[in-house]
C-alpha cells in the first residue's frame, strides 16, 4: 500500500506520544528526490514545529521539481491487500520475538580480560621517557603515515 509523506510522519508522532528515548533511522526504499522531503518532515515532527510546505531556494532546488514542494501526490495508489488476519499474525510473531529478548542491563557491563590478554609497554619503555606521555617516542616510532591518508594524527 502507499505510505504517504503524511502516513510516515504519523508513525513516527504515533511512537512519540510514547514519551520514551528513539532513535530514528532510515529504513531504505526511498527515491534521493524524497529522502531530503521525508527526513526533513520527520525531524519537524520530532521537534514539533511546523514547517511551510513550499520548499526555499537552493543549491538542491531542481531535485524537487516539478512541484517544488516538501509533500507531494502520490504518483499511484496502490491498494492495500494485507488482511486483518495477516496483520494480526505478524503483529504476534513480533510480540512473541520482543517477549524473548534478554532485556539490557541499565549499565555497560564487560568481562574484564585477563591479565595475559594485556599487552606490558613498561618494559619497552626507555628510562628517559615519560609514562603518563600520551604519544612518547616509543609509540610515535612504531606510528606509520599513509600516504593516502589526509588527515594528522596528533
Amino acid at each position: 500500500f502507499s505510505l504517504s509523506l503524511d502516513g510516515h510522519a504519523e508513525c513516527v508522532r504515533f511512537m512519540k506520544q510514547f514519551k520514551v528515548p528513539m532513535l530514528v533511522t532510515g529504513g531504505g526504499g526511498y527515491t534521493k528526490n524524497n529522502v531530503a522531503r521525508c527526513w526533513a518532515y520527520e525531524t519537524a515532527v520530532l521537534l514539533d514545529t511546523k514547517l511551510d510546505n513550499n520548499l526555499p531556494d537552493n543549491d538542491y532546488y531542481e531535485y524537487y521539481s516539478p512541484q517544488y514542494t516538501l509533500k507531494t501526490r502520490p504518483h499511484q495508489v496502490i491498494e492495500n491487500m494485507n488482511t486483518r488476519s495477516y496483520i494480526e499474525q505478524i503483529k504476534r510473531e513480533v510480540i512473541e520475538n520482543l517477549r524473548s529478548i534478554e532485556h539490557a542491563p541499565g549499565v555497560q557491563m564487560s568481562e574484564v580480560p585477563p591479565e595475559n590478554y594485556i599487552p606490558e609497554l613498561n618494559g619497552d619503555l626507555d628510562e628517559d621517557e615519560n609514562p603518563d606521555e600520551r604519544l612518547g617516542q616509543y609509540a610515535m616510532d612504531r606510528n606509520i603515515k599513509r600516504d593516502d591518508e589526509f588527515y594528522d594524527i596528533y
